[in-house]
């Protein structure tokens, strides 16, 4: 079980060769997630929506002038965290979340 903030989440370490969870199936089955060469597009709005992140999400898409998009891009090694609609690196995410094995 992984935490952040002391929240159970759904995290996965983006890869290629090994074993995806169910729910990462899914998304590639979808087409929520896209492999462009060692890159992973993620589509966080159809993943796990979230009314709060969207509307963040759309007023950064917008100040940054591609709104509508609400995609993440995380590469092999990265951390991605369905359940608050990030991508964070390795080191990041030791910093950041705990681990308990029970």
């Amino acid at each position: 079980m992984i935490f952040y903030h002391n929240q159970l989440v759904d995290v996965w370490k983006i890869n290629k060769n090994r074993t995806q969870p169910e729910w990462v199936k899914q998304c590639f089955e979808n087409h929520s997630m896209v492999w462009y060469d060692n890159q992973l597009k993620i589509l966080v709005k159809a993943i796990n929506p979230s009314a709060k992140r969207d509307l963040k999400l759309g007023l950064l898409d917008t100040t940054l002038g591609y709104y509508g998009g609400g995609f993440v891009m995380g590469r092999i090694g990265d951390f991605f965290d369905a359940t608050n609609g990030r991508v964070v690196s390795k080191k990041q995410f030791y910093n950041e979340y705990s681990m308990n094995n029970n």
